[in-house]
């Protein structure tokens, strides 16, 4: 593994959980005040630390060769795709996407017409998450295309940030109720199903079709370290169904279950991107170093931000 490609997984898996915590924030606000508040502090904290995943992705702008083979490889792509994927556009769109799901961020929580701005940001960050996931992702293999990536892998990170709220939310001193969680431990649970299922049934629709080339980006995931990885990703996602599916909440319930569905992300999103192995300490310093770089700026932003533990200990 490069240096370069060390960076690209911490940026893919950071930047998911930030746009998927901004999607949770927008939901909660449009469903109800009361179902957010527990975990509001944590979303928004997420959320904010989008400028730094900015900044992180520089570097990675002037690797793409090492990254994406269509930099170098562009001959045997069909033309609109061959332009769709020029490196230039390819820039351009990243670079938008990450600006605005910022500014997105940071209006959401200064405006007082939080749902209203819900409804019109999660309008627009639908479609971000869906060409971010192919640009960033399916495009590492540019013959394979499904129209069910997106959806699937933006449901992936919105689970994943989820999971990570209400991990950081159990972990402090003073943690929500757990009646107040109630609904948060049945949506995480929902959504742990529904993400096991829509992944599930993209490698069903290209089964049943018989679809050599869609086929072939299952057969390169199926060496035995693959099969490994991605076998322990679904047994993490069961541990954590089996924890969440009894009725009532209990902290450790909650904090295990969340944990194994952040295990469960990880380990899938790995399998996922087929990192060429990790070949020196560097990668795993430079991996390790990145995350606590983003927990660090998470920590900070939520020392600023308000706690609403007002809100989040009130009776629904």
């Amino acid at each position: 593994m490069s240096v370069t490609e060390a960076l690209y997984i911490v940026f893919v898996g950071l930047t998911g959980i930030s746009m998927g915590s901004l999607i949770v924030l927008m939901i909660g606000h449009l469903m109800s005040e009361h179902w957010l508040a527990p975990i509001r502090a944590e979303l928004e904290a997420a959320s904010l630390t989008m400028p730094l995943l900015l900044v992180l992705g520089i570097p990675l702008a002037f690797g793409l060769d090492q990254l994406f083979p269509w930099v170098s490889e562009r001959a045997d792509l069909p033309p609109m795709r061959a332009a769709f994927l020029s490196p230039g556009f390819f820039l351009m769109r990243s670079a938008f996407y990450l600006i605005v799901c910022a500014g997105m961020a940071f209006w959401l929580i200064r405006t007082r017409h939080v749902r209203r701005t819900s409804a019109v940001s999660l309008a627009l960050l639908t479609p971000i998450v869906s060409f971010a996931a192919y640009d960033w992702v399916l495009s590492r293999e540019p013959h394979w295309w499904s129209s069910l990536f997106g959806f699937a892998f933006g449901l992936a990170q919105v689970l994943a940030a989820l999971a990570g709220a209400i991990l950081v939310n159990f972990l402090k001193p003073d943690p929500a109720s757990s009646r107040r969680m109630a609904s948060l431990e049945r949506a995480l649970l929902t959504l742990a199903l529904l993400t096991v299922w829509t992944w599930f049934a993209q490698f069903i629709i290209v089964w049943l079709a018989n679809l050599p080339q869609e086929a072939e980006w299952y057969a390169r995931r199926s060496d035995p370290w693959d099969q490994g990885l991605l076998t322990t990703s679904y047994l993490l996602m069961l541990g954590a169904i089996v924890v969440l599916v009894p009725s009532g909440v209990s902290r450790s319930a909650m904090i295990g279950g969340s944990a194994l569905a952040l295990l469960y992300h990880g380990t899938h999103t790995l399998w996922i991107l087929q990192p060429k192995g990790i070949s020196s300490w560097l990668d795993i310093c430079l991996i390790l170093g990145t995350i606590c770089l983003w927990i660090a700026a998470f920590i900070a932003v939520m020392r600023v931000r308000p706690s609403y533990t007002e809100e989040a200990s009130a009776e629904p």
